[in-house]
């Protein structure tokens, strides 16, 4: 309970960014360093949830660990609830309003668009937009020359 009062804290007081960003790691979400969180930032299943060095979440972002239709039929009847880790590897940001749904990994220096719904991984140096969300390209890594688009 106290850790969901912390993130309330942190997600509607005007913080500075990186004081926003340590009361979520005090609140049980796993913050590496240098890490910027914006406000409004949902988060559910706290635990679940890794951030690595650098990334930037931005404002409204949710970062759903659990997701379920609590006290509904359809919780009991489908099976519906579903908890899952999520990890922002090191360097990725993550736009405005966007949802990451459990068990989604970030990969390094990946980029979310602003209000788009990842269902799924986004691979390292990748652009994701859209609802569902989409790889858009991949950018080039220097330490290996590569990069493409998802085409191919």
């Amino acid at each position: 309970m106290i850790g969901k009062l912390i993130r309330y804290a942190a997600s509607m007081l005007p913080l500075p960014l990186g004081l926003r960003a340590s009361l979520y790691g005090l609140s049980g979400v796993k913050v590496g360093r240098e890490v910027s969180i914006d406000r409004g930032v949902q988060v559910t299943e706290a635990r679940r949830i890794s951030i690595g060095d650098r990334v930037t979440v931005s404002a409204g972002v949710s970062l759903l660990g659990e997701i379920t239709a609590v006290h509904s039929r359809l919780e009991t009847e489908y099976d519906l609830r579903k908890a899952a880790d999520i990890v922002l590897e090191d360097d990725a940001y993550i736009g405005v309003k966007a949802t990451i749904l459990p068990g989604v990994r970030i990969g390094r220096m990946a980029t979310v668009g602003a209000n788009t719904l990842v269902m799924s991984d986004v691979p390292p140096y990748g652009v994701v937009l859209g609802v569902p969300g989409r790889v858009v390209l991949v950018r080039p890594n220097p330490e290996s020359g590569g990069g493409d688009s998802p085409e191919g």
